[in-house]
């Protein structure tokens, strides 16, 4: 098991719980950027009397602590949270003693708001998808479709609710935007910011901050074309790609021009189409007028890039647990018995 940078206890915490809970003892192996609260959760599983063995957290980087769990035969089950290039190189290792894999890698999300959208809601959602935890979950909205009739009202409200945001020390409750994981992750946020203009697009708003902090303020970019790398890359930051539509099936077609699929959100108030658009999406999860809003009973996962396999309920059972089929004659007056 592998947990990653976004939410690591929590992202751990799914993926323990049902591997334990169908009689599995696991090794998780935090990222190296934020290892600090899954090794606090080892602690506390033999402070509360897990068996020796049960629990088990391998700090280390990629190479060599995890490409060397993934390639051990010991191992019967691989399940990782990361980007699709790390994940592409997990599956490989694996195959190599038949390992199942499940995969929840990286994404592109869409999220697609209709002119008879609430407004208000909408924005709201649009901040969070793109702006929570600076940006840093694979879920982000980071490629935003407004429909032409609401979007310059929007994009004001967006960009206010985008300046407002309290940017400074996490542990504080009032502050609800901080600093990237890390200074090479800075980098490569910041290098997608700074090819922006240079790609043909224009930062609305927000940019990077000049203090000498790892921060990335609340980026807006509009303009940009459909085939650069900031448009078309996960960047795991607080930048969002706005453009607009005319209608569904437009908006549609612009979701789907990726080769992500993790998630999606749209906001209309016709159920209609609401189902329509949820069921045209290429994404393994759908949100409607919300945004991460998960039960953990409802299978989790992406196409493409964003991986293979799902977890959640019965999926992570089946993925836990290896089905056996006992045949037994029971009527010994037949033939043969």
């Amino acid at each position: 098991m592998r947990s990653v940078t976004n939410f690591p206890l929590m992202m751990a915490t799914w993926k323990i719980a049902p591997a334990i809970a169908w009689g599995n003892t696991c090794i998780i192996k935090p990222s190296e950027d934020t290892p600090a609260s899954v090794t606090l959760l080892g602690r506390l599983a033999v402070e509360a009397g897990f068996p020796p063995g049960v629990l088990n957290v391998l700090n280390g980087h990629g190479a060599p602590a995890g490409s060397t769990l993934t390639a051990d035969d010991r191992v019967d089950r691989v399940t990782f949270t990361g980007s699709s290039t790390t994940g592409k190189a997990v599956m490989a290792s694996a195959s190599t003693h038949l390992a199942p894999v499940s995969l929840e890698l990286g994404g592109k999300g869409a999220n697609l708001v209709f002119d008879d959208a609430d407004i208000d809601n909408a924005v709201y959602w649009a901040v969070e998808a793109i702006f929570r935890n600076s940006g840093q979950i694979c879920l982000a909205g980071s490629r935003l479709f407004v429909q032409s009739g609401i979007y310059d009202e929007f994009m004001e409200r967006f960009q206010a609710a985008a300046e407002a945001l309290t940017i400074g020390d996490p542990f504080d409750p009032e502050v609800k935007f901080s600093v990237l994981s890390s200074k090479k992750h800075f980098d490569k946020v910041s290098g997608y910011v700074a090819g922006v203009e240079g790609d043909g697009g224009t930062i609305r708003t927000g940019g990077i901050d000049e203090d000498g902090r790892w921060l990335v303020r609340p980026t807006i970019i509009e303009d940009l074309p459909l085939d650069v790398a900031a448009y078309c890359d996960e960047i795991f930051g607080p930048v969002v790609v706005v453009n607009r539509f005319e209608t569904e099936a437009e908006a549609v077609r612009l979701a789907n021009d990726t080769r992500y699929g993790l998630n999606a959100m749209l906001f209309t108030e016709n159920l209609s189409r609401a189902h329509r658009v949820s069921s045209n999406l290429k994404a393994g999860t759908v949100w409607v007028n919300c945004f991460f809003i998960r039960d953990l009973r409802t299978p989790f996962g992406g196409v493409g890039d964003s991986g293979v396999g799902r977890e959640g309920g019965d999926f992570s059972r089946e993925f836990f647990t290896e089905p056996k089929a006992v045949v037994m004659q029971i009527d010994r007056s037949v033939p043969g018995a």
